[in-house]
């Protein structure tokens, strides 16, 4: 939680609101605050603690003044009486935290739909260039169109950079109101620069940009998801700033921390241009001029920040652009045997098993998803029964029923109803083991580890297409293996 918002969260509540900054300096305050006593006369910016003393002398018997300390540094002094509830910080966090993480649910689902769409016409794109798109011809040869794969794949990559900041940012603002805490490990940052590289390799493909990564073998100290979106923040500005050339990834060893480095030709900065963003990144407590970053840097910043890690940067006018990511090595420290140049698979489109003529149930009690996902396996070759609900599902696959080959089921659905009771609640009806994956837009981490510690694989909304087809095909070689 910043001052600002602290301030804001104070407005319109009974009881006094008082933020002071890192170094105890009065910086805002609400009305309640301005009716206490002396408050015309005390109450001015930058004021010491001490000095404000005499406001909070003489409240009402049943009141008390409270200190919260501030993520960022710095505190709030409220006061609060008999009677006055859901007044305190850990209430407007709560609260905060609740609309988050709606918030990020209800944009992802749209995302989500538009993912799955978008995969569906890549396939009816490759079925028509190879000649199985029915019809292709006499709609006037549209799925053959050079340009409109080249739209496509312009969509595709509009869709993977605005997924990458609607995650960023709620990462980071679930930071900063202090609703999750950075889950320090000690990870391979090799598993890291590969996730990466997966996710951006075809968006830079799609440019027209070469782009390689170089192994890296060190364990760092880091939560390792976090570090994934500064990364991704990277690549957004990078495509945003670079028209042709080349992107390379890699690490290099500086003290007791690992550099990580992205490296791009470009049109560079200016100096007065570089100097403005080494200052911004300098700053310690996030302050500053936001216009003067891109979002994705925006984001990277902040999420650096709240992990003690830091940005450099460096650019020369005309040639490119270099940002890195400071991290401590891990203290145990003992490296791995290097991965290969290039992480496997990075340029592949599709994995090699075959998820045709799979009966998949999907259950997702949203419309929009479920008929992309519906769209999207059909185009596989699977055969599909949609379903909003455990009900419609029993009802839907008809009397007798044979058991589907795989469940893929929303986690959150209507009611009390999630996916993990709704798959095995299904294979109880079917008197049968079926293999599920779980898909989920939500962000709140307690339905987040009961999903994880369920057993069903999950995937997060909005799901790649080929990150989808990769998972049923995992589930189902499984089955297929075990019959």
């Amino acid at each position: 939680m910043t001052s600002e918002e602290a301030y804001r969260k104070g407005g319109g509540r009974r009881g006094a609101v008082l933020v002071f900054d890192a170094n105890d300096r009065l910086s805002a305050w609400n009305e309640e605050a301005e009716a206490l006593p002396s408050a015309g006369r005390l109450l001015v910016q930058g004021a010491l603690p001490e000095t404000l003393a005499p406001l909070f002398r003489g409240l009402p018997p049943g009141h008390t003044v409270t200190d919260w300390p501030l993520s960022g540094g710095g505190f709030v002094r409220r006061t609060a009486g008999e009677g006055v509830s859901g007044n305190g910080p850990a209430a407007g966090a709560d609260l905060s935290g609740r609309l988050f993480a709606a918030a990020s649910h209800d944009l992802r689902q749209p995302l989500a739909a538009l993912s799955l769409l978008l995969g569906a016409l890549e396939g009816r794109l490759d079925g028509a260039a190879g000649g199985g798109g029915k019809n292709a011809a006499g709609r006037g040869g549209a799925l053959n169109d050079p340009a409109a794969r080249d739209l496509l794949n312009a969509m595709g990559n509009a869709v993977q950079s605005l997924r990458g900041m609607v995650d960023g940012h709620f990462d980071l603002v679930r930071l900063e109101a202090g609703l999750v805490q950075p889950d320090i490990g000690a990870p391979v940052v090799n598993g890291i620069l590969t996730r990466v590289a997966l996710d951006a390799a075809p968006r830079f493909d799609g440019r027209g940009l070469r782009f390689s990564v170089l192994p890296c073998s060190v364990r760092v100290a880091t939560d390792a998801s976090l570090l994934e979106r500064i990364l991704q923040g990277f690549i957004v500005n990078t495509l945003r700033h670079t028209e042709r050339g080349r992107v390379v990834l890699g690490c290099r060893r500086q003290g007791p921390d690992l550099r990580i480095e992205l490296w791009s030709t470009g049109r560079g900065l200016l100096p007065e241009q570089l100097r403005i963003l080494r200052n911004e990144f300098q700053r310690p407590d996030g302050a500053g001029d936001p216009s003067v970053i891109d979002l994705g840097l925006r984001l990277a910043y902040g999420l650096a920040r709240r992990l003690g890690h830091r940005l450099e940067v460096d650019s020369a006018p005309g040639r490119g652009t270099m940002l890195a990511v400071l991290v401590p090595r891990a203290a145990d420290g003992a490296d791995e045997p290097p991965a290969l140049a290039e992480p496997a698979g990075l340029n592949a489109t599709a994995p090699g098993e075959d998820v045709s003529r799979a009966r998949v149930l999907v259950i997702e009690d949203d419309p929009m998803v479920l008929e992309a996902l519906g769209a999207l396996l059909g185009q596989w070759g699977c055969a599909v029964v949609a379903a909003d609900s455990v009900d419609a599902a029993l009802q839907r696959l008809g009397p007798g029923p044979q058991a589907p080959d795989l469940v893929i089921s929303d986690l959150r659905l209507k009611g009390a109803m999630n996916g993990i009771v709704a798959i095995r609640q299904i294979g109880k009806a079917l008197d049968a083991t079926l293999p599920g994956l779980i898909l989920t837009g939500d962000t709140d981490p307690m339905r987040l580890r009961e999903a994880r510690l369920s057993g069903y694989p999950l995937l997060h909304k909005p799901v790649a297409p080929m990150a989808l087809r990769g998972a049923v095909a995992r589930l189902l070689g499984r089955e297929r293996l075990k019959s």
